[in-house]
């Protein structure tokens, strides 16, 4: 395990490194970070990336706001919607109970409407030759 090290092989190896070319994303990445997009002469580059920043900051805010609003909309709907269940479960049991055959015979009481005490009789008609035409 040799420890010393050749450093002339070392400076030839930084010679031959040439400083790579940043791309145009990182470039600008950076001059937001170190502040140098806010000199006179990046203003103008710069305005239409701080133009599409601001135009998606509103999109953001707009989304945020119609979320929202939408999350309300469905809680006041489900409200409604349990209320309405409320309702027809118990306007069900009322028309359950005035329908039964007692209560019925209560109702029409008044009417001079009496509740049969027999049952009903099946009438059967039985067809004679005089009644039936023939061809």
């Amino acid at each position: 395990m040799n420890k010393v090290r050749n450093t002339s092989n070392d400076e030839g190896r930084k010679a031959n490194k040439a400083p790579r070319k940043q791309s145009a994303f990182v470039a600008m990445l950076l001059s937001v970070i170190d502040g140098s997009f806010l000199n006179a002469a990046g203003k103008r580059s710069n305005l239409p990336f701080g133009l599409f920043i601001a135009l998606i900051i509103g999109f953001y805010i707009a989304n945020t706001y119609n979320a929202e609003r939408t999350i309300r909309e469905t809680d006041r709907i489900g409200i409604q919607l349990k209320d309405y269940r409320d309702e027809y479960i118990s306007l069900k049991s009322e028309l359950m109970f005035r329908s039964n055959q007692s209560q019925v015979a209560v109702q029409v009481a008044p009417l001079g409407l009496l509740e049969a005490k027999e049952p009903p009789h099946k009438l059967i008609i039985e067809q004679t030759d005089s009644t039936q035409t023939n061809d």
